[in-house]
């Protein structure tokens, strides 16, 4: 069993100094013992050259095709966690009960030690002690907050009271931030921080009801949100890239999956880009990257861009900057910086690509199909009106002789295999999804915010919507998705900072083009 699931070939890894006289044992190493030092193997070039650079995976074994990647670790698996241990060397590090900076340092790198040499089972036993032994001390905060409401009852003494609210501040703050600030000042200290919120949120998935840990997780993102500012470099990503680099790319692309290494050569070859924004204590491993692709149209279906083996020749012809997919680092989650991303690459295009005028997305409605299901689930019988034209309506029903309405008509067929490869079926099927994908977009509204996440994403940054595709993305995933539809959010550069204040400030979503699907679901949102 690896017990270093995440090492990639440029990863700084966190190991103990190997002995002859190690044992099996989760006892924590003296201080003294513990350190960083780099790994970096060169991956052989025939991996990516010849057969292998072409053959494709299935979906299933992508994330395998990955993993091959990675080193085998040295340290062996450690069989067990002494808690109590643990305990001690965290009461150490938070309460700063080592002399001096420098045994301070040790003290962090030999945590971090230990906890890159757990499987996962016993990261989780190491995250569960932090979060639940070391969050705020309830007492202590009770006593700060019963004395400063006294001090502001009885004194105008302010220099007190400014000093009470500084203790009650300080009260309320977990003991884990000073953990993390330690492990911030190590080399590496950010990656690992990132990868361990990463832990975090897969921790939270599994055991939603663990609010310790997922205040951890958000006491972590607000202080990488603040670490990163200032400290990112905009770099464009290429095929003569460092491998360990475009490695990365595949392990973490969440939209369109990396299949071999033919498919990130070709996502990286003529008339597209590669754009990340990458940390300046970890310059191989991007934090967020976009994919663009440079068209003379605005695109509408997303294999068509994938599948591309003849783009244009000059890229000096292209009219649009298609940004197709946006990806970032598990343990970014919630970190907002996708929205910097796509402004600084916009900028960038502008000035190497001044013919380029049409800055564009092609974006998955993720929650689409599930949002679908669960509405005809309320509303079989008695379907809403206007949202889907009669005509629409009676034509889908055609297929489907036994349904009273059209709305049980579309959920048999979404129920049924094989519609997607049936003509008729498809033709019927467009009007009607094409839609509900609009109205779900413009009208289905979470506190005054587009329901998809997608979607609030751009419309917040201030783009428009353009378009939304039939058959955008013909894959598995599309299919199970969103019906395989996809939209287009078109960043219009003079509307920008207008369409964002309307949106944040009443929900007002922009639109440009003639979509007639877009333009009925906004007459009907007039209505409501």
């Amino acid at each position: 069993m690896s017990v270093c699931r995440r090492l990639p070939l440029s990863r700084v890894l966190l190991k103990a100094r190997s002995h002859p006289s190690t044992k099996q044992s989760a006892k924590i190493m003296p201080a003294s013992t513990a350190h960083f030092h780099t790994t970096r193997p060169q991956p052989e070039r025939s991996t990516r050259d010849g057969d292998e650079l072409s053959q494709p995976l299935e979906p299933a074994d992508l994330r395998s095709f990955w993993d091959k990647l990675r080193p085998e670790p040295s340290t062996p698996l450690q069989p067990d966690l002494d808690i109590g241990d643990l305990r001690t060397l965290l009461s150490t590090i938070i309460h700063k009960k080592a002399n001096g900076a420098v045994a301070m340092e040790l003290h962090t790198q030999q945590c971090c030690t230990l906890y890159e040499s757990l499987d996962n089972v016993r990261r989780t036993k190491f995250l569960h002690t932090l979060a639940h032994e070391f969050c705020a001390p309830k007492g202590k905060a009770r006593e700060a907050a019963t004395a400063y409401v006294e001090a502001t009852k009885q004194s105008e003494d302010y220099a007190q009271t400014a000093h009470l609210a500084r203790v009650l501040r300080d009260s309320l703050t977990p003991q884990y931030t000073e953990l993390f600030d330690q492990i911030n000042r190590l080399p590496n200290g950010f990656a690992f921080l990132v990868h361990m919120r990463a832990d975090m949120l897969s921790h939270i998935r599994l055991v939603r009801d663990d609010t310790a840990c997922r205040a951890m997780s958000d006491a972590l993102m607000k202080k990488l949100e603040t670490w990163i500012i200032g400290t990112l470099d905009l770099k464009r990503i290429t095929w003569n890239s460092p491998a360990c680099t475009i490695e990365k790319l595949g392990q973490y692309e969440s939209v369109h999956a990396v299949k071999s290494w033919l498919d990130v050569k070709r996502r990286l070859g003529s008339s597209r880009r590669c754009f990340g924004f990458f940390h300046r204590s970890v310059p191989m491993e991007p934090l967020v990257f976009v994919w663009v692709a440079l068209t003379d149209s605005i695109s509408s279906n997303v294999q068509s861009i994938l599948r591309d083996r003849e783009p244009m020749e000059n890229e000096h012809d292209a009219k649009c900057a298609i940004f197709y997919s946006i990806n970032s680092q598990p343990g970014l989650s919630g970190v907002d910086l996708g929205n910097f991303l796509i402004k600084r690459v916009v900028r960038v295009l502008r000035a190497d690509l001044p013919n380029i005028s049409t800055f564009c997305t092609l974006s998955p409605l993720p929650k689409f199909r599930s949002w679908l299901e669960q509405w005809l689930t309320e509303g079989l019988t008695n379907p809403p009106a206007n949202i889907v034209s009669t005509q629409a309506a009676k034509q889908l029903m055609d297929l489907v002789p036994e349904a009273t309405t059209w709305t049980m008509a579309l959920k048999h067929i979404m129920d049924s295999r094989g519609w997607t490869s049936d003509q008729p079926t498809l033709s019927a099927m467009e009007p009607v999804v094409l839609a509900l994908g609009a109205h779900y977009l413009v009208n289905v509204k979470r506190s005054n915010c587009a329901f998809d996440p997608v979607a609030n994403f751009h419309l917040r940054n201030g783009a428009c919507l353009h378009r939304v595709n039939w058959r955008g993305n013909s894959s598995y995933n599309g299919l199970r998705q969103s019906l395989e539809l996809m939209c287009n959010y078109n960043y219009v550069l003079d509307r920008i900072e207008h369409n964002n204040e309307r949106y944040v400030r009443d929900g007002t979503i922009a639109v440009s083009g003639d979509d007639p699907y877009i333009a009925r679901a906004m007459a009907l949102n007039a209505k409501l």
